[in-house]
């Protein structure tokens, strides 16, 4: 080889290795700048958590309490009630949540493999949803669910006006199990986009072997969209437990831990005997134990489930 060629072919690749080394360092700051946005605020609170109000007026004292303790977590479970609080919000949300991943997922089977009329339209009006307001529907539903009355049972056989069923679970049960409850669009979205990837050999191989449509969507079909369905159940999960919104106008009388963390420094102003009684600063930290407690069940459900979220994303489509 001469000796031209070879300086050259050497000098391109130390060029592209100097090319690789600065992309890799962008992406580790990068990576290290989002990393610090998305967990000082997590890290200070945790900081904070186990401090008592000594070492609120030690100025040496800042990340590390000096002198531990756990009353401030006994203080807050017993502000929020936090066994019984989460255990009733673990309940809804998971209910909310399998009912609309449910509905959800077979209007995605059908978007993907059925040809009707109009689909295109529908489903466009399906995803137009993610960007309406819900405060454009909310006097409607209201009405709805200030008389709730199935298809006019009630007033055929009784004459009355229906059933009264806010301040209950059923205002999200009903929208959850009739696929329109929050972020229903996105949901579908995500699931047909994985349908859509599956090759229509495996129903044509299902129906030459004798299976109908309900056949082959749960044995077939189903099994090989589980990632993307656990995807979209966690979401569901977390925007039903995160919720204040829609709870405040359905059942503001349920007392789920969103709702007990929006008014948390009332809560512990009422507690500890008003505010004359209570510092600032003191209340500000029994406040971020309260968010702590509230984000660490879907943080160990998250830990739990990343393998499938991740592979569940992948399936989507969204990503390469």
């Amino acid at each position: 080889m001469p000796i031209g060629l070879k300086k050259t072919l050497c000098s391109d690749t130390t060029r592209k290795k100097a090319v690789n080394l600065c992309i890799s360092a962008l992406r580790l700051i990068l990576l290290i700048g989002i990393s610090y946005v998305i967990l000082y605020p997590i890290l200070s609170k945790l900081s904070v958590a186990f401090m008592d109000r000594g070492d609120l007026k030690d100025l040496t004292v800042k990340w590390v309490p000096r002198h531990f303790t756990l009353k401030n977590v006994k203080t807050v479970a017993s502000i929020l009630d936090y066994g019984k609080t989460v255990l009733k919000t673990f309940l809804l949300c998971g209910a909310v949540s399998l009912l609309q991943i449910s509905a959800c997922t077979l209007a995605a089977y059908g978007f993907a493999r059925f040809k009707f009329k109009g689909r295109g339209i529908i489903f466009a009006l399906v995803i137009g949803t993610l960007v309406i307001p819900p405060q454009t529907y909310m006097v409607t539903l209201l009405t709805q669910f200030q008389g709730f009355d199935f298809l006019g049972i009630i007033k055929l056989f009784t004459g009355g006006k229906g059933i009264n069923v806010l301040n209950t679970v059923w205002p999200f049960l009903l929208t959850a199990a009739t696929g329109t409850g929050i972020r229903a669009g996105l949901f579908i979205f995500l699931t047909r986009q994985t349908f859509r990837g599956m090759p229509y050999e495996l129903e044509e191989a299902a129906k030459v072997d004798g299976a109908n449509v309900a056949r082959t969507f749960v044995s077939i079909m189903l099994p090989n969209v589980v990632p993307t369905v656990l995807v979209c159940f966690i979401l569901t999960f977390v925007w039903q437990w995160n919720d204040t919104f829609y709870v405040s106008v359905y059942a503001s009388e349920l007392g789920l831990i969103a709702q007990k963390l929006d008014s948390l420094g009332v809560l512990v102003t009422t507690y500890l005997g008003g505010w004359s009684t209570v510092s600032d600063a003191y209340t500000g930290i029994l406040v971020s134990v309260g968010y702590l407690m509230g984000m660490a069940p879907l943080l160990v459900m998250f830990l739990g489930c990343q393998k499938f979220f991740i592979q569940g994303i992948e399936r989507t489509g969204l990503v390469g």
